[in-house]
């Protein structure tokens, strides 16, 4: 006997489908609005990484380090990018309330450090979107905020170097430097670059070297900042007589316009005062470290050891004694990876993006 139940079930899909419909609904309403917020985040982010990248590439650039300077070509990048096609849901938002910040490490990101080459931008609540789905089902009567954060800074190889010479003590070469002393030379010291160094320049040699091929010329815009940055390519060509104005002028120049801190220093604490009275590490300089055994009267090419990193201590003097006072404070980097805790090998190099903690964006 055949039993007919089609009559038993007709009219149970209604109810059903009243029961589920509103539950479908909301997935599709989270889908659609947090499909539509994460679309909006992804262009923010964009615009933010942008921004980032121009601040970067306008503070590594300035011999200043002009942060103000960097935040407006940021701001600037920023307001371009919000108008670009596609946009429109960032139109309304303000630049001027992005938060910058520089530091001259990237681990530690520590904002507020010198010099700077590490900018971080952040927007917080400045755009928020508005669900419609879920609030037409009154599950979420809030507008979404959606927050994000760029780091961008500098990576690459190192050697911007000063056209000076220092003269390593071979025998034997000590690269250690964490134990008060790095090839020859004790931390902390105070030297003279030019007229006495190490004191084993040969005749018309004086401690200067010739970085660009340019001659005595080219000296003063190297200590100036203004220079092509230059590699010594484990090489170092030697540059006769003393061309003493333009180290003077060159000399004085970083420290009463490119540093904050214009003091002269002569203890052997120098580098520490400097340091606690205030200043933009402008008067450190990274020095060339050659092998001077085979230096001769007239031009000399020497085998490069390494790299020092000095203090300048005094203004040059407009007369005698010709002689440029620094304070060796340890080894810098050279022909290596971006170190950002030596900020005075800072090219040339790259900008990139980075991490940055708490995105998983950027």
């Amino acid at each position: 006997m055949k039993i007919n139940c089609s009559k038993k079930q007709r009219g149970a899909v209604i109810p059903l489908v009243t029961l589920v419909l509103p539950v479908l609904l909301l997935v599709a309403g989270w889908a659609l609005d947090f499909g539509h917020t994460f679309v909006n985040k992804t262009r923010l982010q964009n615009v933010l990484d942008a921004t980032a990248l121009s601040a970067a590439i306008a503070i590594n650039k300035d011999v200043m380090k002009n942060t103000a300077a960097a935040t407006t070509k940021g701001i600037e990048t920023f307001n371009q990018f919000k108008a670009a096609s596609g946009n429109n849901e960032l139109a309304g938002l303000n630049g001027g309330a992005l938060v910058f910040e520089y530091s001259r490490t990237l681990v530690p990101f520590t904002a507020g450090t010198n010099p700077p080459a590490f900018v971080r931008v952040t927007s917080t609540n400045m755009l928020k979107v508005t669900p419609v789905l879920i609030r037409i089902l009154n599950q979420f009567s809030n507008d979404i905020p959606v927050p994000a954060v760029a780091t961008a800074g500098p990576v690459g190889q190192n050697c911007t170097v000063m056209p000076f010479l220092l003269c390593a003590d071979m025998t034997p070469l000590d690269t250690n430097c964490s134990d008060g002393a790095c090839y020859g030379y004790t931390l902390g010291q105070i030297y003279y670059l030019v007229m006495g160094g190490k004191n084993n320049y040969s005749a018309g040699n004086f401690g200067l070297l010739n970085l660009t091929g340019n001659g005595a010329n080219q000296i003063k815009q190297d200590l100036e900042g203004k220079a092509v940055n230059a590699c010594p390519n484990n090489n170092l060509n030697t540059e006769t007589g003393v061309a003493w104005g333009p180290v003077r002028d060159g000399i004085n120049y970083r420290i009463d316009t490119l540093d904050t801190n214009h003091n002269d220093y002569s203890t052997s604490t120098a580098y520490a005062d400097y340091l606690a009275a205030g200043g933009n590490y402008s008067r450190v300089m990274a020095v060339p470290i050659g092998d001077c055994t085979g230096m001769k009267t007239g031009n000399a090419t020497l085998p490069e050891v390494g790299t020092g990193c000095v203090f300048i201590t005094q203004h040059a003097a407009q007369g005698t004694p010709q002689t440029v006072d620094v304070q060796f404070i340890g080894s810098c980097q050279q022909n290596g990876v971006w170190n950002p805790n030596n900020p005075v090998l800072n090219g040339p190099y790259k900008i990139v993006l980075y991490k940055s903690p708490g995105s998983g964006d950027s």
